[in-house]
């Protein structure tokens, strides 16, 4: 009997024990329970998604977590969320111009209009875009950025789009005949990152849609991203000449080691290991 009580006592406490060196923070319900966070205009809470962008041009919108996150010490994270891009666009320039998931040091208090996915200007941090506007030949495309540094983001040519620094950036072939990011359904994305043994300032990023890898790779922090000790997590998007509706729902933000389900967001810094 004693030897049961140990064993029950042993499975509470490393329970306990994990549910200290973790946190979750999330966009779910119906409508959205966006308690903790800051929904940035034109960004609207509609039933059990948000639409950071209705279908009219030159609009952007963004929600962004209120407390900032110590990524420090913090083996691994993972987000998880669905997205839906749709809408008529505009006769000129037909549909634009896409969303990004980020954490940043700096987010925004009103979005970038236009290419910019809503991201700011001279955003510092970590930026995963789904740009459905190429603002080289002005046609349509569905791809995957990724940049992890500064991004001036104050021009149609010096936004994500356009970020290439070696071994801090990624930028996927055009998934069009694939996987379009545009249509009537959501999509569901994973973005993992976890630290890279071999070069602990690294985070080894991994980035699926509906199941499937779009990018495995080890990223370097870049320029002010070096420095960077805490960021938020959150949402943008925009239209410029171009429009769409960009909406995203159930979305979940797992820090650290084990998910702890629940609807209240707190305070979270991760454990120096040392």
């Amino acid at each position: 009997m004693k030897k049961t009580l140990l064993t029950y006592l042993f499975i509470i406490l490393l329970g306990l024990s994990e549910n200290l060196h973790s946190q979750t923070y999330q966009l779910t319900g119906n409508p959205v329970n966006t308690t903790g966070w800051t929904v940035v205009p034109s960004a609207t809470v509609s039933g059990d998604f948000i639409r950071l962008t209705d279908d009219v041009g030159s609009s952007s919108g963004a929600i962004k977590l209120n407390d900032p996150i110590n990524l420090k010490y913090c083996d691994k994270w993972k987000v998880e969320f669905d997205f839906r891009i749709d809408g008529n666009g505009t006769t000129g320039f037909n549909r634009g111009d896409g969303f990004a998931f980020w954490y940043l040091a700096n987010p925004p208090i009103t979005s970038q209009q236009g290419s910019g996915l809503g991201i700011p200007q001279n955003a510092i941090g970590l930026m995963v875009g789904f740009d459905i506007y190429n603002n080289t030949t002005q046609g349509q495309m569905s791809k995957v950025h990724l940049a992890y540094g500064l991004v001036p983001n104050t021009s149609d040519t010096n936004n994500i789009e356009f970020y290439n620094t070696p071994g801090s950036s990624f930028h996927s072939p055009d998934l069009n005949p694939t996987q379009p990011f545009v249509g009537a359904t959501y999509k569901h994305v994973e973005v993992n990152g976890e630290t890279d043994l071999t070069n602990p300032t690294n985070w080894i990023i991994k980035v699926r849609i509906d199941g499937i890898l779009i990018v495995d790779q080890s990223f370097a922090p870049d320029a002010a991203a070096v420095a960077m000790t805490q960021g938020y997590f959150g949402f943008s998007a925009s239209t410029g000449g171009a429009s769409a509706r960009h909406s995203i729902k159930n979305a979940k933000i797992f820090i650290d080691k084990v998910p702890i389900l629940t609807n209240t967001v707190t305070p979270f810094v991760c454990v120096n290991p040392a």
